[in-house]
């Protein structure tokens, strides 16, 4: 299910302890965390509260329709191709063959083949997300893609420091609880000089479409959000305006 290579570098999300597997489940010292449906569930704290625990349902409900829902509105609400616009944020990344890349928030999967083809067959790819009916449609959409699920908190990631060459995440973080905290555990679990990559809704300057503004600040409250500050913790920063200026990348690297 999981690789020794990903085994080695799981942690209690809480304590950053390792480890140790017993066969079915995983265990730091009193703490248990299970596989169910051949995911790791290690979600930490066990009560999310405040917008995590709001969204985390709705996402779960959604979650079948998700990627429908998405290109659907795209184009009727917003005129913008999805799918071109997912093949573009992925190019803005640099990914090499062979790299080992974590996927935080995948949603249904619909950057994984992107990402699959960027790193190869050798390279590892797993994601995380908080909702397990989001990690259930990855595991139904991508079955040949080799993609390793665990079911975790983006703020709190059960990972070792420096476990990965590069980490994606695009949509969710303007609603977490605490966006800033996110990023810090997105650098955190990445080597130095590694990849870090996170984006969101974001009209860019450019954008004139006001009526399409509007409609979509009372559809989608993550477009009122202000961005997360870019720590002093990354360098060669590049802020990229994606989906013809409805969204944002950040793509830097780690000092």
């Amino acid at each position: 299910m999981y690789t020794d290579w990903l085994i080695d570098r799981l942690r209690c999300p809480e304590t950053l302890n390792m480890l140790e597997y017993n066969g079915s489940n995983y265990e730091s010292g009193a703490k248990v965390f299970k596989v169910k449906n051949d995911i790791l569930s290690i979600v930490y704290p066990d009560d999310l509260g405040g917008d995590d625990a709001k969204y985390n349902k709705f996402y779960n409900l959604l979650a079948p329709l998700y990627d429908l829902n998405e290109r659907v509105m795209g184009k009727l609400l917003a005129g913008v191709d999805m799918i071109k616009g997912r093949q573009q944020i992925i190019s803005f990344l640099g990914l090499k063959p062979g790299m080992k890349v974590l996927e935080v928030s995948p949603g249904p999967g619909v950057f994984q083949k992107f990402l699959r083809n960027d790193i190869g067959e050798k390279g590892e790819l797993v994601a995380l997300d908080l909702s397990m009916g989001m990690l259930l449609q990855c595991q139904k959409r991508n079955k040949s893609l080799n993609v390793q699920l665990i079911h975790g908190n983006a703020q709190f990631l059960p990972f070792a420091d420096n476990s990965f060459d590069a980490l994606y995440h695009f949509g969710g973080v303007n609603l977490f609880n605490d966006p800033q905290k996110a990023i810090s555990e997105f650098i955190r679990v990445v080597r130095k000089d590694g990849i870090v990559s996170w984006g969101d809704e974001g009209f860019s300057d450019n954008y004139k479409h006001e009526r399409r503004k509007k409609l979509m600040l009372k559809i989608n409250p993550g477009f009122a959000k202000p961005r997360p500050i870019v720590p002093d913790s990354v360098y060669d920063v590049k802020e990229n305006e994606v989906y013809d200026g409805l969204g944002y990348l950040v793509v830097a690297k780690k000092l």
